[in-house]
């Protein structure tokens, strides 16, 4: 089948940095879009000239552009990913679907507004783009199968789920909200707090809060300064066992319960939970989007997952400056979010 013409706007970290580290790991759209065989990177776009020069060598590049407006009117594209400022979203995806493409790769969060939002996957859907939104764990195979764990009851009924997160509640909370839903359903309401451990992006705070599931689940989520390491972890306490998940390097590792003292329950010695991966997170959305545009499958991050994380971003923000608790789903907000 003939491949697809793909480009990327947005030559920053998501976009091409993160692979100048030479590792053999990709981590990057344009990284993605030149190793898969079913696609061809034919074009960059960016204002920085220097970064356009420095990509456009590195994938073998003849096509830049520093205007989005001139890509779109020079290239037919196939499927774009879009790797710019939250704020910028909505008027990239209607360009695009003016154009003609069949799918689109967006960074999240998918805007930084609920209205915008909606807007996306209104123009996604009337003009029949496949919208995956870069939710990165959705794409690792170890995150259903956490699932599967927790459905069959293995650590028992759930009794705290415990969240470490930095880098700001929209950047790094748009990963955090999706996987939470993910795993443990649609969120009921939200409750946050101001915290002196500081976001590197005072546009984009961090935040501690307390959430509460439909199915009654609570998790509270705790902030860190980033300024010395990163810690993104996920804990889940059952009263069977605990899972404890680095969401960074995409690890876990479960106890259970294997003795019972006169006193205490003792958790059996923790096991590793494995699911070995040929190809990086980002390179497997790449390749789920590839698949939905060929043969008509339903993504696995669709608009509305979007959608969804970018509601509890903003119900977090809004509780913060009300200082009390909000209750989801939220209506007719327009409060607008800022991200990297």
């Amino acid at each position: 089948m003939k491949k697809l013409n793909c480009g990327v706007i947005g030559c920053g970290r998501i976009g091409c940095g993160f692979d100048d580290n030479h590792s053999n790991l990709i981590k990057t759209h344009a990284g993605s879009y030149f190793k898969n065989s079913q696609t061809n990177l034919v074009a960059l776009c960016d204002m920085d000239k220097k970064k356009l020069e420095k990509y456009a060598k590195k994938y073998k590049i003849s096509k830049t552009y520093t205007s989005t407006k001139e890509l779109f009117k020079n290239e037919k594209l196939d499927c774009v990913s879009i790797c710019t400022l939250v704020s910028t979203h909505l008027k990239i995806v209607e360009e695009a679907a003016n154009s003609g493409v069949k799918g689109i790769f967006l960074e999240k969060p998918i805007s930084n507004s609920m209205n915008d939002a909606k807007k996306i996957i209104e123009i996604c859907k009337k003009n029949k783009i496949k919208l995956q939104i870069d939710h990165q764990r959705r794409f690792h195979p170890l995150y259903p199968k956490i699932k599967k764990i927790l459905e069959k009851g293995e650590i028992g009924k759930i009794q705290i789920i415990n969240v470490f997160y930095g880098a700001g509640i929209a950047n790094t909370g748009s990963h955090m909200f999706d996987l939470l839903r993910m795993l443990f359903g649609e969120i009921k309401n939200i409750k946050s707090e101001f915290t002196p451990n500081k976001s590197q992006n005072q546009k984009d705070p961090n935040l501690d809060m307390k959430i509460k599931f439909s199915n009654s689940v609570i998790c509270k989520i705790n902030s860190l300064d980033y300024s010395n390491y990163a810690k993104f972890d996920l804990d889940i306490y059952g009263m069977k066992g605990v899972i404890k998940i680095d969401l960074i390097k995409n690890e876990a590792k479960i106890s259970k319960i294997s003795k019972i003292s006169n006193v205490y329950k003792i958790l059996e010695k923790e096991i590793i939970i494995k699911e070995n991966i040929s190809e990086t997170p980002i390179q497997i959305g790449l390749k789920d989007l590839v698949n939905s545009i060929k043969l008509n499958q339903e993504i696995l991050s669709d608009g509305n997952e979007g959608l969804k994380s970018l509601e509890a971003i903003i119900a977090s923000k809004i509780s913060l400056n009300q200082k009390k608790e909000i209750k989801l789903p939220l209506h007719n907000n327009n409060l607008k979010i800022n991200s990297r």
